[in-house]
C-alpha cells in the first residue's frame, strides 16, 4: 500500500521548527545541532518526505551535484574509483552523475553539455586530452573541473592521479632486473588515451643496449590481448616477457599462451597494469601494478566539495602506485 508523500511544511509542523531550519538540515547545513538534525530526519522518515532536488537548486542556486565522465565501466578499476567518489560525496550531501565517453572526445563534449543542463556544478574528467570546445565551455562558465588518472602538474586543470610514465618505467626496470632482454609490450589504441601514451613513453625510457622492445597495439579487452599474443608468437624470436598496459590485456595473453601450450612464467613471463580485483586469482597469479583508485576517488571528491563549499583552490596531487609481485614473472639467468 502506497503512503502519502509529505512536504517540507509537514516536517516543520511535526517538529515545531521553521521551514528554514528543516531546509538547512536537508541541505547538509553545518549550523544545526545533532538533536535538531535527528528530529528532522526522524520526521522525514515518518512523513515519507524527500527533498526535491530541482526545488532545492532553484531556492539555493546549488544542485550539489558533481559529474564524472569516464571512458568505460567495463573494467573494475573504474567501478572501484566511482564507488569511492560517490562515497566521499554522499558524506556531505552531494550526488554523483556519471556519463560514458567511450574514449571519444565528441561524445565527452556532448555528455558534458547535457550534464551542465542538468545542473552539474563540477566535473571529473579522465586524463588531460579533451575537446577544445569542452575546455572553452568550462572556462566561459567558470565550471570547476579536475583531471584524474594522470599526473601532469602543468596541465590546464589540476591533475589528481598517478604518474603513468614513471610506473611503466618501473615495470620495465622490474622485468629487465629479472633478466628479461626481449619484451613484448601490449597496449590499447594510442590515439584514444593519453594515459596509454604516457605508459608507452615510460616503456621507451627504459630502452638500453641489449634490450629489444616490440610494441603491439590492439583493442583494450581480453580478445585484443589474445589476438596480439597469438600474433607475436608467430615470430621466430619469441619474447621472454610480455608487459601489458592493462590487466585485461594480460588476461588475454595468459589465455593465448595456455592455448599455445606455453607455461607462464617458465616459458614466457607476463606482467599487467591496474591490479584489477581478479588479478590475484589467475593461474598463475598476475604480477601487476596497483593503482590508487580508491584514494584518487576520495581526493577528487573532497577537493571539488571543498572548492564548491568554501572556495578552497583546486590543486594537483600525485598518488603513488606500486608493483604487486605475484607468480607470473620468472627470473632469467
Amino acid at each position: 500500500m502506497t503512503r502519502p508523500v509529505g512536504k517540507i511544511r509537514d516536517v516543520a509542523k511535526a517538529t515545531g521548527l521553521s521551514i528554514a531550519t528543516v531546509s538547512r538540515v536537508m541541505n547538509g547545513g553545518k549550523n544545526v545541532s545533532p538533536n535538531t538534525r535527528d528530529k528532522v530526519l526522524a520526521a522525514c522518515k515518518q512523513l515519507n518526505y524527500l527533498p526535491n532536488p530541482a526545488a532545492r537548486a532553484l531556492s539555493t542556486s546549488r544542485s550539489k551535484t558533481v559529474a564524472a565522465i569516464i571512458p568505460t565501466i567495463e573494467h573494475s578499476i573504474f567501478a572501484k574509483y566511482i564507488a569511492s567518489i560517490e562515497h566521499s560525496l554522499a558524506q556531505r550531501g552531494y550526488s554523483l552523475v556519471i556519463a560514458i565517453s567511450h574514449g571519444d572526445l565528441d561524445e565527452e563534449l556532448a555528455a558534458a553539455q547535457k550534464l551542465l543542463g542538468m545542473g552539474a556544478e563540477a566535473f571529473i574528467l579522465s586524463g588531460a586530452d579533451h575537446h577544445p570546445d569542452l575546455l572553452d565551455l568550462f572556462t566561459q562558465r567558470g565550471v570547476p573541473h579536475v583531471y584524474s588518472s594522470i599526473w601532469q602538474p602543468a596541465s590546464a586543470a589540476p591533475s589528481i592521479g598517478y604518474d603513468n610514465t614513471a610506473l611503466a618505467r618501473a615495470a620495465m626496470d622490474y622485468l629487465t632486473g629479472h633478466g628479461h632482454h626481449h619484451i613484448a609490450v601490449l597496449h590499447g589504441p594510442l590515439t584514444e588515451s593519453d594515459r596509454t601514451r604516457d605508459r608507452q613513453a615510460g616503456a621507451l625510457a627504459a630502452q638500453r643496449d641489449g634490450l629489444t622492445l616490440d610494441f603491439h597495439e590492439t583493442s583494450l579487452d581480453v580478445a585484443g590481448g589474445k589476438a596480439a599474443t597469438r600474433a607475436l608468437l608467430q615470430s621466430t624470436n619469441r619474447p621472454s616477457a610480455i608487459f601489458c598496459f592493462s590487466d585485461v590485456l594480460a588476461l588475454g595473453a595468459l589465455f593465448a599462451l595456455s592455448e599455445a601450450g606455453l607455461r607462464v612464467p617458465e616459458d614466457v613471463s607476463v606482467m599487467g597494469f591496474d591490479n584489477l580485483d581478479w588479478s590475484g586469482e589467475t593461474a598463475p597469479a598476475l604480477t601487476t601494478i596497483n593503482l590508487p583508485a580508491t584514494r584518487m576517488g576520495a581526493e577528487v571528491g573532497t577537493q571539488l566539495m571543498d572548492h564548491l563549499d568554501n572556495g578552497t583552490p583546486l590543486g594537483p596531487v600525485r598518488l603513488d602506485g606500486a608493483i604487486v609481485e605475484r607468480a607470473s614473472v620468472a627470473r632469467r639467468d
